[in-house]
């Protein structure tokens, strides 16, 4: 690791979280330049706007995170 790139890093965790979050997602996106990022942002807005949907039409069961965590446990258990 150069100098510059530990300086780099020391400052990026002085950042606040949001911040943080600014800069892990440009570097993340310079990783994918091959890749179209606006398909992909796209097709997650898709996913959450029908999951969303469902939710609100009752088509699917809410379950607490402990519970889901729960019945996954004892799944596995099996």
């Amino acid at each position: 690791m150069t100098p510059d790139t530990a300086a780099l890093i020391r400052d990026g965790l002085a950042l606040d979280a949001d911040q943080r979050a600014v800069v892990a997602n440009a570097l993340l996106e310079s990783l994918h330049e091959g890749g179209d990022v606006n398909d992909v942002d796209a097709a997650w807005r898709a996913e959450a706007t029908r999951r969303l949907a469902e939710v609100r039409a009752g088509d699917v069961e809410l379950v607490e995170a402990d519970e889901h965590y729960a019945r996954l446990r004892a799944s596995l258990a099996e």
